[in-house]
């Protein structure tokens, strides 16, 4: 019974750790997110019909079947991926592109603060809408 009075504030502070822990959501500030681009920009083109650098066109990423925009030669692993792009698998792969995805081309390290990760996937999400 002692312990009782405890249990809200335990459950209150898993609750807390579990959103913490939470991939990045789309509430990210665009602004900061645009600032966090500029380690992205020297390889990727955000633009409508933008050209492909180092890395592909991001323009329309959302909702696009990883491995495929045109005109660029991803790796087999990209290629094999089998999934849609959405917050969460970019999430996912911006936190660790190698770990993430093994055999991937891209060799960023990635962007490790979550905050600065759900900032660039909000301004991606602005920035590249069809």
């Amino acid at each position: 019974m002692r312990c009782l009075p405890r249990f809200p504030i335990l459950l209150g502070l898993a609750a807390c750790a579990a959103f913490a822990a939470s991939p990045a959501r789309a509430d990210g500030d665009p602004e900061k997110g645009q600032r966090v681009f500029n380690l992205c920009k020297a390889c990727h083109t955000i633009e409508k019909g933008g050209k492909n650098l180092v890395g592909p066109n991001l323009h329309g990423v959302f909702g696009r079947k990883a491995g495929h925009a045109e005109g660029f030669k991803f790796s087999s692993a990209m290629q094999g991926a089998g999934f849609t792009w959405d917050e969460e698998k970019l999430d996912k792969y911006l936190a660790d592109p190698r770990g993430f995805m093994p055999g991937n081309k891209m060799i960023f390290i990635g962007v490790k603060k979550p905050d600065d990760r759900a900032n660039l996937i909000a301004f991606l999400k602005k920035a590249t809408a069809e």
